[in-house]
């Protein structure tokens, strides 16, 4: 093999955790997105719902759609937190 190439795969292997940690940033994220939709979906459901028992129901949904996406937002935020803190201490962040 040339020296360039054993240096590419040395450097995807080195920074195998950096990607990882990227896949991990940008599936959470997406999910994210999801939960936001669905809670604004549930949040029009009430809106219009007639009946107090349904609309009790769909109330109840709706905390439990904006709990889930709370504690994703927090983990994403720790997440993104540790990774420019990364970039503060010196440490290389190729993008």
């Amino acid at each position: 093999m040339k020296l360039k190439k054993l240096l590419k795969k040395l450097d995807v292997f080195l920074h195998a955790d950096e990607q990882l940690q990227q896949d991990k940033d940008e599936a959470l994220a997406k999910v994210l997105k999801k939960l936001k939709k669905k809670e604004m979906k549930l949040q029009e459901a009430i809106d219009l719902e007639t009946d107090e028992l349904e609309r009790k129901f769909l109330e109840q949904e709706l905390k439990i759609v904006h709990s889930q996406r709370e504690k994703g937002i927090g983990l994403l935020s720790e997440i993104r937190g540790r990774n420019s803190e990364k970039d503060s201490k010196g440490l290389v962040v190729e993008e």
